[in-house]
């Protein structure tokens, strides 16, 4: 779905691909008021990411206003898909919308039969204070009722330092077939992401940090 004008009810994704559209606009609006400012990128790497053909940058469109938006990466090297962002306008949380979102951007950048999605996700572990941390438990609890599991026992780095240092991370998969995820297919899976998504090497020292007390498998849970 290419950029068009934007619609009317009831909500459709719109697939922005020119950072000079109306939805990019205000799907960016949207991004910045609704992502933490340590988990940001900044506006020249999200337009970086519209030239990347993996990089499906979905705004959520209802009565010609966007009302959420959502960044996946499907990588064609790994055949699995991360769920970089996904945000609703804070005027209309709590009705639905992000669940709708998610559901359909997931659809919509699906890449065949059988592809599992990594979602990046704040960890409640990390220190921080009880309104936070239960903020952060009801983000994962969202996840959860969307047939989601979490990668138990791993502690994610998010390779972005831009708006300061970057919180505790955990990883959430859905569409894995098994109850586990084997070690060196999802640090396969990370290493792609810190090249493609984040312009790392392929050798960040912090990816070898993440594995390196791990050896055979992780539990979903």
């Amino acid at each position: 779905m290419a950029d068009g004008p934007l619609s009317r009810d009831p909500p459709r994704l719109v697939r922005v691909t020119s950072r000079r559209s109306r939805a990019f606009r205000d799907a960016f609006a949207v991004y910045e008021t609704a992502i933490p400012r340590s988990e940001q990128k900044t506006r020249a790497q999200i337009v970086a990411g519209l030239k990347n053909p993996d990089v499906h940058f979905w705004a959520y469109v209802r009565r010609q206003e966007v009302i959420g938006v959502a960044v996946l990466y499907a990588s064609r090297h790994q055949g699995m898909l991360l769920l970089e962002y996904l945000a609703v306008s804070p005027g209309v949380q709590g009705q639905g919308i992000g669940s709708d979102l998610f559901r359909e951007s997931l659809g919509a950048s699906q890449m065949g039969p059988g592809a599992a999605m990594l979602i990046e996700v704040d960890s409640e572990l990390d220190e921080v204070d009880a309104a936070e941390r239960t903020i952060r438990k009801k983000r994962k609890q969202f996840y959860r009722r969307l047939g989601c599991r979490e990668v138990r026992g791993f502690d994610y780095i998010l390779p972005l330092e831009t708006y300061g240092p970057a919180p505790r991370m955990s990883l959430m998969v859905t569409g894995a077939a098994e109850d586990e995820i084997d070690v060196a297919r999802l640090r396969q899976a990370v290493e792609d992401i810190y090249v493609h998504v984040y312009d790392c090497s392929r050798t960040d020292p912090r990816i070898a940090a993440m594995f390196a007390a791990h050896e055979t498998t992780f539990k979903l849970i």
